[in-house]
């Protein structure tokens, strides 16, 4: 009989609004139960996060069962009384004792405090857990950093140096925990939903199909509402200016692309800001992408555009990984670290550091220009991303392996 690999996914969420989190957690059970079949061992996946119970997630073509359970923490008093009386947190714990090895995603770009100390330590405390309880943790692809608090880099640190494997998707988050801290069982590969399978959509209206990714985080001013990132630039204004841009070219279709969705009111809705300004539009001129039921549906639909336009990181990846000349609005060192380090693609807009002018006119020259964005995502694709999905598959079985030397000592 083979034996059963209790794996912990931990900072990936498949129900969340976000699509990107979702193609995290979408892209992380594909792989790893990929990866389990090529070795012919039988992997158990629990992801660690808000919700409890079972669920089968369809992915190209393979049902997929995952455990959920709650996150838990025992480093408060506070923590410690929900334990014991909250049922579903106590069955949680004990499922959590029998995991053989934490994966940790940190939401793909919160581990740092960029999104303040409170998201920061719901992230760290899942690395403090397996420590306490002995387990060994492994950082995925993520970005790390940057760590503006002295305090937060230094619980940073210790995390990074104490996890069995360091991955980071980007140069300048390899940079930083070679220059930061003292491991070095560390490798630069990519973001896992460039991995995520999906299904072209077509459209055929014999137009130029453009999507335009709204963020409503940025719309809104960040969760402060007053400029959080520090942008230099008038989002708003810079929206409303693309979209003039694109309706005045008489043969582009432009489609706003959501890709974090909710049912209600919300600072990160992207679908309620992208309806509110259809309707102030008012044009046929303009479709409102539909209200994605999954990251894979989200990508599906990206991936039959002519080009894209985004400022949520994970939309960007969704054109770029099929291939969709894409132009991302950079409005954190994430996007500079993937798109112009890892990926060496220099088409890219940066809220922070351009103006508005230089923004739409390279814009405006990248779409012009949209074949030869084309070829250098194919480039890229072919000489980059997969070597690096190459290596990202040799090291998730090496996990496998090493996880049951250590379990048969």
């Amino acid at each position: 009989m083979k034996k059963h690999f209790r794996i912990g996914v931990t900072g990936v969420n498949p129900y969340n609004g976000n699509r990107g989190v979702g193609a995290l957690a979408f892209s992380t059970i594909y792989l790893l139960k990929k990866s389990a079949d090529e070795l012919d061992r039988d992997v158990r996946i629990t992801v660690i996060g808000p919700n409890f119970g079972k669920s089968k997630f369809d992915i190209s073509g393979k049902s997929i069962e995952v455990s959920c359970i709650m996150a838990v923490s025992v480093f408060s008093f506070k923590n410690i009384l929900r334990l014991f009386t909250n049922p579903k947190m106590l069955l949680s714990f004990k499922e959590y004792l029998k995991l053989d090895i934490i994966l940790c995603m940190g939401e793909g770009d919160s581990f740092s405090d960029i999104y303040g100390k409170i998201r920061f330590n719901s992230i760290d405390d899942q690395h403090k857990m397996a420590r306490f309880f002995r387990k060994d943790y492994v950082l995925l692809p993520q970005t790390i950093g940057p760590f503006n608090d002295a305090q937060v880099s230094k619980k940073a640190k210790k995390s990074i140096e104490k996890s069995r494997l360091v991955l980071v998707r980007d140069r300048l988050s390899l940079d930083y925990v070679t220059a930061h801290t003292t491991q070095r069982n560390l490798k630069e590969l990519i973001d896992v939903a460039f991995f995520m399978p999906y299904t072209r959509k077509r459209f055929r209206n014999n137009k130029i199909n453009v999507g335009l990714n709204i963020s409503s985080l940025l719309w809104h001013g960040g969760y402060t509402h007053n400029n959080q990132f520090g942008m230099r630039i008038d989002y708003k204004q810079l929206v409303r200016q693309i979209i003039d841009y694109f309706i005045s070219q008489a043969d582009v279709h432009l489609h706003l692309v959501p890709h974090v969705v909710h049912s209600s009111s919300h600072v990160e809705n992207d679908y309620e800001v992208c309806r509110k300004i259809q309707n102030e539009y008012d044009t046929d001129r303009i479709t409102l992408a539909p209200f994605f039921l999954d990251p894979i549906d989200a990508k599906n639909y990206i991936s039959g555009l002519d080009y894209f336009v985004g400022a949520r990181m994970h939309a960007c990846i969704a054109a770029f990984s099929s291939g969709v000349p894409v132009y991302p609005i950079a409005y954190s060192r994430k996007f500079n670290g993937l798109f112009a380090e890892t990926l060496e693609y220099p088409y890219m807009g940066d809220l922070i550091n351009e103006s508005e002018e230089q923004l739409m006119s390279n814009l405006k020259l990248a779409f012009e220009n949209k074949e030869i964005l084309a070829d250098k995502i194919q480039y890229s694709l072919e000489g980059i991303v997969m070597l690096k999905e190459n290596v990202l598959k040799d090291e998730l079985k090496s996990i496998f392996d090493e996880t049951k030397s250590k379990n048969n000592r």
